[in-house]
């Protein structure tokens, strides 16, 4: 039995000072109709928050667009990096997608953006050889016997 897909309240991403904390982390990619800016989360689970000017159209067409991609983050769940984000898409003026087609743009924007992480989390730790060297003092090195 498979878990049901919810979109929970705790899953939104609420106030503009976290969207901006989330944009200020510089991890962004652009998937043409769409740029989604991510931030690793100390909570269980990603939280995903929709940013939709009024240039990109009137009322009812900025609100289908925030449910096409809501329902695109819902079933893609299962399908998501397991690390917790904090997402952010920032939406451009652009014709309504298929639910297929920014399902297919979402997780492929957060893969690539997963990768990001990945990669700098690599690079804050020291690799065993600078360890090694920064860990012993000058004195207690082994000399070569040559100089």
């Amino acid at each position: 039995m498979t878990a049901p897909l919810n979109f929970r309240k705790s899953q939104r991403l609420a106030g503009t000072g976290v969207f901006k904390e989330v944009i200020d982390a510089r991890a962004r990619t652009e998937c043409g109709a769409f740029a989604v800016h991510t931030r690793p989360s100390d909570g269980p689970h990603s939280r995903v928050g929709i940013s939709i000017g009024r240039r990109v159209g009137c009322a009812a067409k900025r609100n289908r667009i925030k449910r096409l991609l809501r329902e695109a983050y819902r079933t893609a769940q299962p399908e998501l990096p397991r690390a917790a984000y904090d997402i952010v898409v920032l939406v451009r003026p652009h014709e309504p997608l298929s639910l297929v087609e920014y399902r297919t743009r979402l997780l492929d924007a957060l893969g690539t953006l997963h990768a990001v992480w990945i990669k700098r989390e690599d690079r804050k730790r020291p690799s065993p050889r600078r360890a090694e060297t920064k860990d012993t003092p000058a004195a207690e090195m082994p000399r070569d016997p040559l100089m």
